[in-house]
């Protein structure tokens, strides 16, 4: 129950005033009272500017003892709301207080700091548009095919996302409490994290058998960690923002408390969409496009936060930026995200979650999350400006590049005091084109809107043995100005950022050591993680062996060069070919990537990047269009699927949905298959095929049990439902395999009667005609019968013969009130209904093949109803009303 209080709406000012003329010895017996900028100070930078006119709000407060708060709060005669909130560290919300009393709030001795409360966050994502061949995630999925996620588990925080999606259903921990506030934006992340890609290949994600939870983004403040680890969860993905906020208060040091208190556990953070935008308060205020991440909580040192990569590999525009607001290097990274940075962020999660479990398969246990951090940050490939910068961090994520550092056991993990050193020796051979290491520790939590949030400064120093040659961190401006913020990085001494990077181009072959010392610990020891790399060789990393690219459509190409320079020739050449064809002449290599307009072709090819007579050369691969399966019957015991053939391909494989993922169900060389429903598990199905050895990617799964799909026929109807010729059918068919016979049959005396026969051709439209029907109702239905001798039926169907001075009233008797249809010859007619004495009760001119006749305000009994069509004929007929 929250508890209610009377606060005393003291002016300020006066109270200063009263306060100075006490004698200091006095004044030293009192409560301390701070001084007004202190007092400001405990606000958090937003509220510093509320304007007076606002009315009462709810705030977070940080008391120092809870208890002595409630007393202080006792003694104030305004009414107020406190209620305890679930983060530790006596965190309060205080409710009904006005913008003019934040300074009298904030000046009680017990207050620490004064912050917003939870803001409405918004989704920061708005078309779905993937490229996981930017990451090098279908490298690593190749490279480490075992890695999918497997014991594993990872948090969606935002709104619910849909458990029972077939990419997700299964492996979604607690399904039951996402019943309400589903969202499709949170579906795609969770799909882009973990899908299993059960709908077709684009709903596959990064760790397709990892569990997913979710967790609501209505509270800001971090979840109860225990209970994430609890169930397994060691990454949480935050792909959400609150409009600019450019400062570290109550949610960025829990966040940074709880990263430090439980250091396996990592949260990653979209970087935010407001690219364009600028702080309005702060060291950066009204900077154009600086500064500008979506909430406090992104500040944080022990997170991480992602911006977004446009298809063109540049940082987008509405891509938020940094830097923090003490000048740290924010975002860390930045990942494909061209709808926005909320992919941006599921890629970095997902990437992270197969580093930990890699990690786990090696040593048995989680990884600390600044390990984790140190892969992604070192492993990154830079772009924008050399180095570092305020607009893609550390660079682009590489997911190959992380997970072979960890392979190789590139990193030390290691603690120093204050004054102490650790050194590593990393042995360089020759061919090494860059040396790259990364260093990363969990800083204790700040206190809010401290000048400098780094608590505990390492620093990291690589040396050459030998030699005199040593090579600091590359370090950025932090002067408020656009000049100065959009400086390459240079090397010096960093004592804002607990992220130390160190790159050396082409270093000479030797031993070279790398040094972290405790410039600044106050207290006890620091952890700290170490990743380092050596960048060497050349590679294809897209396409990779028995990828698939699409035929006839434009595809990513990605290489890594090494040290070699300069522009190469881009082939490719088919399988059982020695005919290499030219892509495109001069590719620059330092480019990386190339996207190439594949032949519409369906075959195994290579490719290779020709310099001076020396070939980097893939692996074979695989052009083909996906195989997107229909139904053609959707029977009681028997469904059939059938697809369009491919060129060059000896078999299918035919792929069923089971309790999480799709399982093998059958091998086929033909492009049908029918599957006894026996053997179904659940109701969707795919196809692969196999090309020249190598199987292609499937296409989007059908659902065999889908409400359209037919039992052999897909539309029966007639071309009128009213008719003063022939009747006239059209039969739809899904399919004519095996097939024996069509039929049109007409009901007469209770059974149906068959009209016209014909034999099933190559085609699956058919027309029937009923020449001779019976005046007035006619209802009839089409069959088909099996080669083995099954016959399936239509839906019936009704129409209505109207020969030459036929009239048929329907339904009749008709419920007094209720309407009366007219089947009668000729588009346009006169109606009168008499009553038994010969006055006209109704007249009406009807038009359509069937008239609706009202008999609203009739009163029951017999009534004769004259009908004069256009060429002036009169009919008549009796109708009762009952």
């Amino acid at each position: 129950m929250p508890l209610r209080y009377k606060l005393k709406q003291t002016p300020w000012l006066p109270v200063l005033c009263l306060l100075a003329l006490v004698p200091f010895q006095l004044q030293a017996q009192q409560v301390a009272t701070p001084p007004p900028r202190l007092v400001n100070q405990k606000l958090a930078p937003h509220l510093q500017q509320l304007s007076k006119d606002l009315p009462a709000a709810s705030y977070r407060v940080r008391v120092s003892d809870t208890q002595r708060f409630h007393t202080w709060l006792q003694q104030q005669p305004l009414t107020v709301t406190v209620q305890e909130t679930s983060p530790p560290g006596n965190v309060l919300l205080i409710s009904g207080i006005e913008p003019a009393q934040l300074l009298l709030l904030a000046a009680s001795p017990e207050v620490l700091y004064v912050d917003k409360p939870n803001r409405r966050a918004v989704e920061e994502l708005e078309l779905r548009d993937v490229d996981f061949v930017v990451n090098n995630i279908y490298a690593a999925q190749a490279a480490l095919p075992e890695l999918a996620g497997q014991g594993m588990a990872v948090s969606v925080k935002e709104s619910a996302f849909d458990p029972a999606d077939i990419d997700l259903q299964g492996r979604v921990i607690d399904p039951e409490a996402m019943a309400d506030n589903r969202s499709p934006h949170a579906t795609t992340m969770a799909t882009l994290i973990a899908g299993a890609g059960n709908t077709g290949s684009n709903g596959r994600g990064i760790t397709q058998h990892a569990l997913i939870a979710h967790s609501s983004f209505e509270e800001l403040f971090p979840d109860d960690s225990e209970m994430l680890l609890r169930q397994g969860i060691s990454v949480q993905n935050h792909s959400y923002g609150v409009g600019v906020e450019n400062y570290y208060g109550l949610e960025a040091q829990a966040y940074d408390q709880e990263a430090r208190q439980h250091p396996v556990l990592l949260h990653v953070f979209s970087s935010g969409n407001s690219g364009d935008q600028s702080e309005t308060s702060g060291t950066y205020a009204n900077l154009p496009g600086i500064a500008n991440l979506t909430g406090q909580f992104k500040t944080s040192k022990n997170t991480l936060s992602v911006g977004a990569l446009d298809p063109a590999g540049q940082v987008g525009i509405r891509s938020s930026r940094g830097p923090a607001y003490d000048g740290r290097i924010k975002p860390e990274l930045v990942a494909h995200g061209a709808a926005g940075t909320s992919e941006s962020a599921a890629v970095v999660s997902g990437i992270a979650l197969l580093v930990q479990q890699l990690y786990k398969a090696q040593h048995g246990s989680l990884p600390p999350a600044a390990l984790v951090k140190a892969a992604l940050i070192n492993s990154a490939d830079d772009t924008g400006n050399p180095g570092p910068d305020f607009v893609s961090g550390f660079g682009n994520a590489d997911a190959l590049g992380a997970l072979r550092s960890i392979q190789a056991q590139h990193f030390k993990i290691d603690a120093v005091a204050m004054g102490q050193s650790r050194s590593f020796q990393v042995r360089v051979p020759a061919g090494v084109h860059r040396l790259k290491a990364t260093l990363v520790w969990h800083d204790p939590e700040a206190e809010p809107n401290a000048e400098k949030a780094l608590v505990n400064d390492l620093d990291l120093l690589l040396r050459q043995s030998g030699s005199s040659k040593s090579w600091r961190p590359w370090v950025l401006s932090t002067f408020p100005h656009p000049d100065s913020l959009h400086r390459p990085a240079r090397r010096g001494l960093d004592r804002l950022n607990n992220v130390e990077q160190i790159t050396v181009e082409k270093p000479a072959a030797g031993t070279y050591t790398l040094q972290v010392s405790g410039f600044r610990v106050p207290q006890g020891v620091q952890e700290f993680s170490l990743v380092y790399e050596l960048e060497q060789g050349r590679e294809w990393l897209h396409p990779i062996a028995a990828t698939t690219l699409t035929a006839g459509q434009p595809n990513r190409l990605v290489w890594q060069s090494g040290a070699v320079t300069g522009a190469a020739d881009l082939q490719y050449r088919l399988l059982g070919s020695d005919n290499w064809q030219t892509i495109a002449q001069n590719v620059d290599l330092s480019e990386g990537s190339y996207t190439w307009q594949t032949p519409d072709t369906v075959a195994t090819a290579q490719l290779r990047l020709l310099q001076k007579g020396t070939a980097l050369q893939s692996e074979e691969f695989v052009l083909a269009r996906p195989a997107h399966p229909r139904i053609g019957f959707n029977c009681e015991e028997q469904v059939m699927l059938h697809w369009p053939a491919q060129p060059n391909t000896q078999e299918y494989q035919v792929y069923q949905l089971g309790a999480t993922h799709l399982e093998p169900l059958l091998r086929t060389t033909d492009t049908l298959a029918v599957i006894n429903r026996n053997l179904l598990k659940d109701g969707y199905l795919a196809v692969a095929p196999f090309i020249q050895g190598l199987q292609a990617t499937y296409g989007r799964s059908v659902p065999a049990e889908f409400a359209a799909s037919p039992c052999f026929i897909s539309a029966f109807q007639p071309e009128q439902l009213v008719t003063p010729a022939e009747a006239l059918f059209s039969l739809g068919l899904s399919t004519t395999y095996q097939l024996a016979q069509l039929r049109l049959e007409r009901l007469e005396k209770g059974e149906f009667k068959t009209v016209q026969t014909s034999t099933p051709s190559a085609g699956l439209h058919y027309q029937f005609i009923d020449q001779a029907p019976v005046p007035g109702r006619n209802v009839y239905r089409a069959s088909v019968t099996t080669a083995d001798g099954k016959t399936i039926y239509s839906q019936e169907e009704t129409i209505i013969y109207t020969p030459k001075n036929f009239v048929q009233v329907y339904p009749n008797p008709v419920q007094a009130g209720e309407p009366v249809f007219v089947a009668v010859e000729g588009e346009t007619v006169t109606v009168q209904l008499f009553d038994r004495l010969g006055r006209l009760m109704r007249e009406a001119r009807e038009t359509g093949m069937l008239k609706e006749v009202q008999t609203k305000g009739l009163l029951p009994g017999l009534y004769i109803m004259r009908l004069t069509t256009g060429n002036g004929t009169v009919l008549s007929s009796k109708v009762i009303l009952q």
